[in-house]
């Protein structure tokens, strides 16, 4: 997911076929990126920052818990170098994302802390809207920081009961009391129908798509 606020882009997480997205969504640039966990399906296409750091001619700065920064160095080493084969300096410049707000620019980062499973998962929420990526349980104080929103758009992987995900059930509970105006579900597996997922929901929930663009500033 990218996050564009006036001349700032975020990216949220590095899948698989990155560069094919960032095409496709005629996203131009990148400002910083923010990884939630470790995953290869979060941090997989972290190579293709390097056109993008090449074309803005600096490192790009990214953002991690201590042991999401760790598993992406053990991967892809050569991104953080001090230099490499092409040009001398990192592609990439790491940030651990501790309890604090993370100022970037002209915007505030609020780090939200879950579960998925037993890894941790740091979400974020900007103004208004929050993205909660792959949950199972979140504590409550953490919960407390999501008051207010607007506009959620939170991970929905699985249907039924699950050791690692909230069910689409729990999730539309984790919404309604959250309340906010829109609700966006995200990284649905392949067991949802857009349609009949659409025709189950309140007005306000809505499964998303490749490719969705929504304002939320």
């Amino acid at each position: 997911m990218t996050i564009i606020e006036k001349d700032t882009t975020i990216l949220v997480d590095t899948p698989f076929e990155l560069r094919l997205q960032l095409l496709r969504s005629g996203v131009q640039t990148i400002d910083m990126i923010w990884l939630t966990h470790p995953h290869s399906d979060h941090i997989a296409g972290l190579d293709d920052l390097r056109m993008v750091s090449f074309v803005k001619k600096q490192s790009l700065p990214i953002f991690g818990s201590r042991k999401t920064l760790e598993a992406a160095k053990r991967q892809f080493p050569y991104m953080f170098t001090p230099q490499n084969e092409y040009i001398e300096r990192p592609f990439l410049i790491p940030h651990i994302i501790t309890e604090d707000t993370v100022k970037f620019k002209n915007i505030e980062i609020i780090p939200i802390k879950h579960h998925h499973g037993e890894t941790e998962v740091e979400s974020l929420r900007i103004g208004k809207f929050a993205l909660i990526a792959d949950i199972s349980h979140i504590d409550e104080n953490e919960f407390e920081k999501l008051k207010g929103i607007d506009t959620l758009a939170i991970s929905t992987t699985v249907k039924r009961p699950h050791s690692k995900h909230l069910s689409l059930s729990e999730v539309t509970d984790f919404i309604e009391r959250l309340k906010p105006k829109k609700a966006y579900l995200t990284h649905m597996n392949h067991t949802f129908d857009h349609e009949e997922t659409r025709d189950l929901l309140p007005e306000n929930i809505q499964p998303a798509w490749d490719g969705m663009e929504i304002l939320i500033f």
